[in-house]
């Protein structure tokens, strides 16, 4: 590795399935260097989120390394609004057969209790303090709802001169999970993506688009648990369980399936992991109708958008290259 410049990240998540190889792949890349872990209410309640979390870094024998701080458990503004969330029928994520639940985000991953406890201090008064003081710009990777990020932004906005960028798993261009047309993360708080893209600091959007170009499948979860590390075998598991789960609500093809949240920290590890991305003036509905939590891109022609508040969207990566990233590091 020699003498490289580790990048200042702060990871941002809400810590299920692939938050978990998330973390594992942030962890293992010496390119990187956690400032700390803030976590947010998301997949399933902050509490679960933040003892998930824990057990991860545990697995890794990291517990010590890397502070991990309790974020917001509900949304900044969407949920005060009952019948804004009338469309959604079902949560998405999980489903129940013969008394049994399936989920692709359990409510506790398969690891030992955490010994370690989250730090005193709440996520956000973290996020403040930890960037006015850094005299280097640090780069923000939220992989969960934005809450966390986007209530710092609203505690002190001055933060953003101190942010190389934020890089989000989120939103989609032409797709949706949760709805026809809104990606779960940016759903669940658009407010508090919108505060983030509107802040104009420099933002790069992993969305569906890429994610679902570099989807692993269950061959690839064998050659990671046959790589035979801690890490590798339960991100091979993961793998397995989220399939399984999707193939249960038909949600997939029983085979292969994106794992978002990995390949938002990969392309920090390396920007060439990703192969197309566009350049493109980006908002979010946030007014409460069928199209509520879309990513909204502005594509015309002849039209000459604020080059201020243009954001980087990422629609396809190299698959074998994040593969072979995940195999590499948590292999170590």
């Amino acid at each position: 590795m020699g003498n490289i410049k580790r990048k200042k990240v702060i990871l941002d998540v809400d810590t299920g399935s692939d938050d978990a190889i998330a973390i594992m792949l942030a962890a293992n890349s010496k390119e990187l260097e956690i400032l700390g872990i803030t976590v947010t209410w998301g997949n399933r309640p902050v509490e679960n989120c933040v003892e998930n979390t824990l057990r991860v870094l545990e697995l890794l024998g990291k517990e010590n390394e890397i502070p991990v701080y309790k974020g917001c458990s509900e949304a900044m503004v969407r949920y005060l609004t009952k019948q804004r969330n009338a469309a959604l029928e079902k949560d998405g994520i999980s489903i129940v057969k013969d008394g049994v639940e399936y989920s692709v985000h359990p409510a506790y991953l398969n690891l030992p209790s955490a010994k370690t406890k989250a730090q005193s201090k709440h996520a956000c008064s973290f996020l403040v303090e930890t960037l006015l003081a850094s005299e280097e710009k640090v780069t923000l990777i939220p992989v969960g709802p934005a809450t966390n990020v986007g209530m710092a932004f609203r505690m002190e906005p001055s933060i953003k001169e101190h942010i190389e960028e934020v890089v989000f798993m989120g939103g989609a261009v032409d797709k949706g999970n949760i709805t026809p047309c809104a990606e779960a993360n940016f759903y669940h708080d658009p407010e508090a993506v919108k505060i983030i893209l509107d802040s104009g600091v420099p933002c790069r959007i992993v969305g569906l688009n890429a994610t679902h170009s570099a989807e692993l499948n269950l061959d690839d979860a064998k050659t990671l648990k046959k790589i035979g590390t801690p890490a590798s075998m339960f991100a091979g598991e993961l793998i397995e369980i989220r399939v399984d789960a999707l193939r249960r609500m038909g949600n997939c093809d029983g085979y292969s399936d994106a794992i978002h949240d990995a390949l938002a920290v990969a392309s920090v590890v390396d920007p060439s992991v990703i192969t197309e991305e566009l350049l493109l003036r980006c908002d979010i509905d946030i007014n409460g109708g069928a199209s509520d939590g879309q990513l909204v891109v502005d594509r015309r022609m002849g039209y000459e958008p604020d080059k201020k508040i243009q954001t980087k969207v990422e629609m396809k990566a190299d698959k074998e290259k994040f593969f072979g990233l995940l195999c590499e590091r948590l292999g170590k």
